[in-house]
């Protein structure tokens, strides 16, 4: 009888018992259970469940949603970048080259570019030996895209913030870790220089969006003829809201006319005349008044 590997030719080999129980094994693992589940796996009911999202969750998920749609998006840029060798940036879609010429505020991308490279130099750590990665560039560009420039003043005015922003906080991370009183005030003048440069370059760009606040100051009144002021504050007699229409007529508690001498409550008081108007009043000179009382009666 002829044999091949120790075997009649025409039987399956045998195996061992320790085989087979290992197969036996294997083979009940992989059979599911009752419920569907391999019995490898705990049961569905053992498994800890997730807690459910309530109502205010749900609220902030949503509002984040549509802020996000309604926010610009930020261009994605694709970044190849060898030691010793120039930076090579890249988009590779024309929606992040569109979004990338927005995100400065222009139609020109010589322009896109000069900001970009602003962007790369002064916000981003690196440097020929080690030059900047893309993620970094990514987020500078995000940085710029949420203050959402409209023209290229805006656009300069959005870089030099995140440039600035980046230095200052480089400049309190090296505040942190001074040791020396030298050290500490160095780099604590230098950080509050640059956030005070940051706060100034908020303001111009308020500024430049007509956003910014106005204070009107009235230094001097002229009243014509025909005009009547009131010079001092004015209490309304009555309380309560006034609707528009009474706003417009006088002030509660003075009555008077066009074209007529206005009158004190106070009987005594000389009466004061209108300047071009029909009824005159002269005024008596005060101090011919105060030297008739004084003078001795015959």
């Amino acid at each position: 009888m002829n044999t091949r590997n120790g075997y009649a030719r025409g039987e399956p080999p045998r195996r061992s018992a320790l085989a087979l129980v290992s197969l036996r094994m294997a083979k009940r693992d992989k059979e599911p259970t009752k419920k569907g589940q391999p019995s490898g796996q705990p049961a569905e009911q053992n498994q800890p469940k997730k807690p459910g999202l309530s109502e205010e969750e749900r609220k902030e998920i949503r509002e984040f949603l549509r802020r996000k749609r309604d926010r610009p998006h930020a261009p994605k840029a694709r970044v190849k970048s060898a030691r010793g060798k120039p930076l090579d940036v890249d988009f590779p879609s024309p929606v992040d080259l569109s979004r990338f010429m927005s995100v400065f505020g222009t139609n020109e991308m010589a322009f896109a570019n000069l900001m970009l490279a602003g962007i790369v130099n002064a916000a981003c750590e690196g440097g020929p030996e080690n030059p900047p990665r893309g993620d970094d560039i990514n987020c500078a560009l995000a940085a710029v895209t949420g203050i959402g420039a409209v023209d290229e003043i805006e656009g300069m005015l959005a870089t030099q913030m995140v440039a600035t922003h980046a230095a200052a906080i480089t400049a309190l991370r090296r505040l942190k870790g001074s040791e020396t009183i030298p050290q500490q005030d160095s780099n604590g003048n230098l950080a509050v220089k640059l956030l005070r440069t940051f706060a100034a370059q908020v303001e111009a760009l308020q500024r430049h969006r007509g956003k910014g606040q106005q204070k009107v100051t009235v230094e001097h009144v002229h009243v014509h003829a025909g005009g009547q002021a009131i010079v001092g504050s004015v209490t309304p007699v009555g309380g309560g809201p006034q609707t528009t229409e009474e706003q417009t007529r006088a002030p509660p508690g003075i009555a008077y006319e066009p074209a007529t001498p206005m009158r004190s409550p106070d009987p005594q008081r000389e009466v004061v005349p209108v300047v071009g108007g029909s009824g005159k009043a002269p005024v008596q000179n005060a101090r011919r008044r105060h030297r008739e009382r004084r003078a001795p009666r015959e």
